[in-house]
């Protein structure tokens, strides 16, 4: 299995007024181990489909350490998910759970190692969760996501997410 997002990349960026950025990616230690995909970060950016997120989160619960940021964009509550899966493995890290509304950019693949980013969110209203864990989370994600801002918990995150009303129609019509 691939472990989503928490792939090692190397970024190149250029362009205007669209970004291209051309990824060197680590594929290999990633697919082989959980643990050497979340090993040392101090946040792991998730963003894929929550039909993802039970497996994945169970399969990176006993790798999480302490002071580690889960970011799930867009939210779907896998926060709560996240949090039990790490509960479950007994590990008794205090890890960090935020989710936002949307995702951080609008993103596309043309190659093997090429994508084009279209568009970055202006504002990334994102909650935490646990909330005592909010002020280390948000300070973690903003030197990522300079856009975020601060939202009441992750629960508020996660019902700013409108996909689920905008995208059928869309998917509809197409």
């Amino acid at each position: 299995a691939v472990y989503g997002a928490a792939v090692r990349a190397s970024v190149t960026r250029t362009g205007s007024p669209n970004t291209y950025v051309t990824l060197a990616l680590d594929w290999q230690g990633c697919r082989r181990s959980p643990k050497a995909a979340v090993s040392g970060a101090a946040l792991i950016v998730i963003p894929l489909p929550s039909t993802s997120h039970e497996n994945l989160a169970r399969a990176l619960a006993p790798h999480l350490t302490d002071g580690q940021v889960i970011f799930l964009p867009p939210g779907t509550f896998g926060s709560y998910i996240f949090a039990k899966a790490v509960q479950d493995a007994g590990t008794g890290a205090d890890v960090s759970f935020a989710e936002t509304g949307t995702l951080p950019y609008l993103a596309r693949k043309h190659g093997p190692d090429y994508v084009v980013v279209s568009a970055y969110a202006k504002r990334l209203p994102t909650g935490v969760f646990p909330a005592r864990n909010s002020e280390h989370a948000w300070s973690v994600i903003s030197r990522a996501y300079p856009a975020m801002e601060r939202s009441e918990d992750a629960l508020s995150g996660a019902l700013m997410n409108a996909g689920g009303i905008i995208h059928p129609p869309l998917i509809m019509m197409n």
